[in-house]
């Protein structure tokens, strides 16, 4: 069984984050993506900070954020930092104001269906923008009254990048996915965009995430770099998949932790989702499997022994099961 392959030895850093988005209970993947990035940190002596991404007003309900904390720290997870990203707003339109001011920013009125018609499929399976509104230009005066979609004209360049698996992360963002959404129309900033400017504001300089993710790194390098922000050092790790192969999420029915309370406690759930991917090899089990907290793994935690395979994971009502599904 293949495992993850260091590549580069990991950079030193200061300050990694964990960044759910609070759209519904904790799940396998939310923790696993908690786990993994919390034993990056804690493991290189370093800090880590827990975001809770709470701007889709639609799909976070009342309960949903102090929720998903409660689960985590349930879980066995401490953080040297907790922050709501609603909080940030202003920082959030001073940037936009910003680039509004430069000429960036213009208002599209494109549907989704004109897109896919006039496009191409981007890296991450969006439809690449083809810059249909760009002479729509919003001013400083009147963006806020804007009704549709706020878009970035995005430069065109070149960028070099890899990760810290050796995955090859480099290209042209404008090229691949077209100008970027800023603003939707309900009025909520855009994930990519919101994520570089808080990043830099809390001094991140480490990303750990699930490799789903790994399609828009060089998006939101490109948005770093038209914001004379520096490159923070990136890992993309396995997931836990649905049985068709879609990424377990909340989407597609994932088991919820008030479910898996009632089978496991934290130290058993801790220990199931660590022999998953493959730690917790030196750690003592016991005939009901390993049993551990998060801080015990913390010693022996080596991004070697954690599994680049993605697995696909079944709830057979009282446990969690998997099976390799290998995407390399």
């Amino acid at each position: 069984m293949r495992l993850e392959t260091d590549v580069a030895r990991r950079a030193p850093f200061a300050r990694g984050r964990f960044a759910p988005s609070t759209t519904g209970p904790a799940h396998p993947g939310t923790l696993l993506a908690a786990l993994l990035c919390w034993l990056d940190a804690r493991s290189a002596g370093a800090e880590v900070v827990l975001r809770l991404e709470d701007l889709d007003l639609d799909r976070t309900k009342p309960g949903y954020v102090d929720g998903l904390r409660r689960d985590l720290e349930w879980f066995g997870l401490e953080w040297d930092e907790v922050v709501l990203q609603s909080h940030a707003r202003e920082r959030h339109e001073a940037a936009l104001v910003e680039w509004v001011r430069e000429g960036r920013v213009y208002a599209c009125e494109c549907s989704r269906s004109e897109i896919r018609a006039a496009g191409r499929r981007a890296p991450d399976g969006s439809h690449t923008y083809p810059g249909t509104c760009r002479a729509r230009r919003v001013t400083v005066g009147d963006w806020r009254n804007e009704s549709q979609v706020l878009r970035l004209e995005l430069p065109s360049g070149w960028i070099e990048l890899r990760d810290e698996t050796g995955a090859d992360l480099s290209g042209d963002a404008a090229a691949d996915f077209g100008d970027p959404i800023l603003r939707r129309r309900d009025g909520a900033f855009s994930y990519h965009f919101v994520s570089v400017l808080d990043d830099a504001a809390e001094r991140v300089d480490r990303v750990v995430r699930g490799r789903d993710l790994m399609p828009t790194t060089r998006l939101q390098v490109a948005l770093r770099k038209l914001l004379g922000l520096s490159v923070p050092s990136y890992r993309h790790h396995c997931l836990f998949l649905e049985r068709r192969g879609k990424k377990l999420s909340k989407l597609h029915g994932a088991v919820d932790i008030e479910t898996l309370r009632q089978h496991y406690d934290a130290e058993g759930l801790c220990g199931r989702l660590a022999e998953l991917v493959g730690l917790g090899e030196t750690l003592t089990g016991s005939a009901g499997g390993l049993h551990c907290r998060p801080d015990d793994l913390v010693s022996g935690f080596d991004w070697a022994q954690v599994r680049s395979e993605d697995r696909a994971l079944v709830w057979d009502g009282t446990r969690l099961i998997s099976e390799i599904k290998d995407r390399s």
